[in-house]
């Protein structure tokens, strides 16, 4: 009895010790392994990356050209104080010829030619400026504006009939004033608007021929102030 009792014990240490054998084999280590399911893990999702913002850009100036420039105008002219009584809205053309210096620059010579409106039918009177005209250029992306000062010399040639009496008229003498203007771009190269001239001709010598007979005058002599409004275009 005592044998069988030892040999039953003997048989169970040595069935459990093949137990954890097995058990061990299988895992790798003497630990449990975690238990798996059939689907593999799922993959780490990836963060989105980030876009950087498009940087905010200035709006574009209007394109200018370096080089010659034009400035032609159409337009009115009109004569303002005393020395414009008798006279009404006469025809101005100018020409403003250069070179555009810079973007915010241009060099010029000017020339205009004014036909003063005179009140009595038989009376004419044409005015021819010459001078130094440059401009400051401000070009913006839907406009330019310009301005500058007007700086020059001038002639002024009249005639007049009246009670069988033949009149001529002719003076000289320098300009001061300034000019400026918003323009528009059509096109690449061209600018079409307005152009504001606000000057004073300062006369220096002033004679009249009557039937022959000449009279010259220095001092005193009326310092006309002249408005114009004209068309103009940059090309």
């Amino acid at each position: 009895m005592r044998f069988n009792r030892e040999r039953t014990f003997l048989t169970m240490v040595l069935a459990t010790a093949t137990v954890s054998s097995a058990t061990a084999a299988e895992t790798g280590t003497g630990e449990a392994a975690p238990a798996t399911t059939g689907s593999a893990a799922p993959a780490m999702t990836q963060p989105a990356p980030k876009v950087a913002a498009a940087p905010v850009r200035a709006a574009p100036a209007a394109s200018w050209n370096e080089g010659f420039m034009a400035v032609p105008s159409v337009g009115i002219n009109s004569i303002m104080g005393d020395a414009g009584q008798g006279k009404g809205v006469g025809l101005r053309v100018g020409l403003l010829a250069g070179s555009r210096i810079g973007e915010h620059f241009s060099a010029n010579v000017g020339l205009a030619f004014d036909k003063v409106s005179m009140d009595a039918p038989s009376a004419s009177d044409y005015v021819f400026d010459f001078g130094f005209n440059p401009l400051l250029h401000f070009p913006l992306e839907k406009l330019e504006i310009v301005a500058g000062p007007v700086l020059g010399v001038f002639v002024d040639k009249g005639a007049a009939s009246t009670l069988g009496l033949t009149i001529d008229s002719w003076a000289y003498g320098w300009t001061l004033g300034a000019n400026a203007g918003l323009l528009f771009p059509v096109g690449s190269r061209l600018r079409v608007g307005g152009l504001v001239s606000l000057f004073v001709r300062n006369p220096i010598k002033n004679c009249v021929t009557t039937n022959g007979n000449d009279s010259c005058q220095s001092d005193g002599l009326n310092t006309p102030k002249v408005l114009s409004l004209s068309v103009a275009a940059i090309l």
